[in-house]
Order: C-alpha cells, then structure tokens, then sequence
C-alpha cells in the first residue's frame, strides 16, 4: 500500500511537470531578458552653462591638475557635479547594469523659439585615470513642453513668475497686451516663453515682448478683450529636439552609425535621443557652454535625464 501511494506521489508530480511544459511557451511572466527596463534619471541638475567653454571648466593642457581623475568636480549631482553610473556588482568585480544609455536634454526658453546650446560629454574610469572627452555637440531646443521634471514631478513652467489675479489691458494705446501685477515682470526678460490663461483670452504658450518694469510686461496673447483674472507662468521649459555633433572619433568604435554613439532627432520639434555607449565609465559630466540664457538665441536652465538601455 505504502508502495503504491508512492508510486501515485511519482505519477502527480510527473503529470504536473508535464502540464508546466506544455503551457509555459504561452505564458509571459517576465520581459525578455536582453530588455532592461528603466526610469529616467536626473544626470544633469539644472543650471545654466558651466562656463564660456570647455577650457573654462577643464583644462587640459596646464599643470592644474584637472585633465586627471583627481581633477574631477567634486561637488554632488545636486551641486553641478558628475553623475555616477553606479555598478551592481558581482563578485569582486564592479559590473554596470547595462552599458548603453540614452539621454535628453531640456532647457528654458529665454530668447524665442529655438533657443541654442553647446555642449562636451566627457567621462572618467572608477578610481583613477585621465578625463576622456566622449564627444562635443551643439543642441536646438524644439517646442514640446516639458510640464513636469521627471525626477522630482516639479512643475517646468513658471519657474520666474507663477501668478495667478493678474490684469490684462487688450488694447490701450502704448500698453497693448500688458499685463499688471506686483512682481508679474521681477526676473522676467524679453524674449522668454509665458504660458498664460484667463477670460477673453486663448491659452496659451506666447512669448515675452517688452519688460517695462517688474509690475508690468506685455505678452503676445490672442485675446479678446481685458480681464482681472489672468494666469501668467514664466519661463517653459522644453525639449530639445536636435543635436548635432562636431566630434565623433574620440569614443572606441561600437554598434551603430558613429563611434559608440547615435543621435535621434525628432525634426518634428519633439525629442532628440542622444545614445551613449558607457563600457569603462563610471563617472560621467554634460559640460554646457554658449548656454546663459541672456545671450540672444541662447537657451538657459539645461537639464539632463538619462536611463540605461
């Protein structure tokens, strides 16, 4: 009897193993496995640019130190500083989690449509070693708003001016498409993105005309008529949608159209992806120039995300 539920115990456990096998090719429990999936991470904190060039943030040729790992900024990602690329482990080994990364760029429209930046990428091995510049590139703005920072959820439009019972005069000789508010102008140039709203009004993405003083500017709104009620956010903040690189020698060779990086514009004013294969990096800095936000066609508060691919 033992001997035979035994024997019963065997048959189960072989009919269940049988059952697994046949229906396992029709399930998904997991995404493939050469599929990393991965949010956005801050790899850039927001800012302007870094300095006038590169020169004036790395030099590489004098005896400053700053062309080597001991050079490197030491100051956190909060602060300006790198981002690390923080390995896994295993074993004894550090191992990064995926060699390739993509990244996107975004910045506040100071000067119009079509803000510019320049930018180098440059990177560092783990512990010590030289600063490798990867490659240099210039970048255009598009129009798609970024709204929310992925990070943080923090608001992208309004980082100037968030008001809100603002006055808007349509039409009043010299003061045409003004609006009037305590501090509505504090900060506030000619030329940046305002996002405004309010009765008679289109919503809407419109830009900055004149700064008379910081309690009154005129927009180029569509509206109809005045009101007391209007929202007014300054600066937005959009995506870049091109990137052009002078330099494509400088990182080993690697899959894809130029060495160890590819670029994908959108030409739709959407997003521009920047791929960067990072085997050997641990340490990596977006170094951002011809960027101040108050030179004209200049973009201003550059952010960069990354995520691993």
């Amino acid at each position: 009897m033992f001997r035979k539920g035994r024997v019963l115990i065997a048959g189960l456990l072989l009919l269940s193993l049988v059952v697994v096998l046949a229906v396992s090719p029709f399930l998904s429990f997991a995404a493939p496995l050469d599929t990393y999936h991965q949010s956005w991470q801050l790899v850039r904190e927001t800012a302007n640019e870094d300095g006038a060039s590169f020169a004036a943030v790395y030099d590489l040729t004098g005896g400053a130190g700053t062309s080597n790992f001991a050079g490197k900024d030491s100051s956190s990602l909060a602060t300006g500083g790198p981002f690390r690329i923080r390995p896994t482990g295993y074993n004894t080994f550090p191992v990064s989690a995926g060699s390739k990364w993509q990244f996107v760029i975004c910045g506040e429209a100071r000067n119009g449509a079509d803000d510019t930046f320049s930018f180098d990428v440059v990177g560092w091995a783990s512990t010590n070693g030289m600063l490798q510049k990867i490659v240099e590139g210039d970048g255009v703005l598009g129009t798609q708003t970024v709204v929310t920072y992925p990070d943080d959820g923090a608001t992208a439009i309004g980082g100037t001016v968030s008001m809100t019972g603002v006055t808007y005069d349509d039409a009043g000789g010299a003061e045409n498409n003004y609006f009037s508010k305590t501090d509505v102008g504090a900060g506030v140039v000619a030329g940046m993105m305002a996002y405004c709203t309010g009765t008679n009004m289109t919503s809407g993405v419109y830009e900055v005309l004149v700064v008379t003083d910081d309690d009154n500017i005129s927009i180029g709104v569509t509206a109809t008529g005045d009101n007391t009620d209007s929202t007014v956010d300054i600066a937005v903040a959009y995506w870049a949608d091109t990137v052009t690189l002078d330099a494509t020698t400088k990182w080993p060779k690697a899959q894809g159209d130029l060495a160890g990086i590819n670029i994908y514009n959108s030409a739709a004013n959407q997003i521009a992806l920047i791929e960067i294969q990072t085997a050997g990096i641990e340490w990596l800095q977006w170094i951002f120039y011809d960027a101040d936000g108050a030179t004209g066609e200049q973009a201003g508060n550059l952010t960069v995300y990354g995520r691993r691919m």
